[in-house]
């Protein structure tokens, strides 16, 4: 059985470990998010389509794309 000295150098460990992990992530999310946008322009050109940005939103047109239909504005609950 753990003493308790143990117990909290063990949490200690795992929190600092877990801490590490997180920066890592956000410190490589930027680099990560270029190579998902690369990867999916190329998968998107070499299907036969088009990457375009409309509205600073990045997204593939092909040819067998259909036209999505436009939403309505939910009306506000009446109680």
């Amino acid at each position: 059985m753990l003493s308790l000295r143990g117990a909290q150098v063990a949490f200690l460990i795992v929190t600092l470990i877990a801490v590490g992990a997180a920066l890592f992530r956000v410190a490589n999310g930027p680099d990560r998010a270029r190579e998902r946008r690369s990867l999916a322009q190329k998968v998107c050109v070499s299907a036969g389509g088009e990457w375009a940005a409309v509205e600073k939103v990045e997204t593939c047109s092909t040819a067998e794309a259909l036209p999505l239909p436009k939403l309505q504005p939910h009306p506000p609950n009446q109680h």
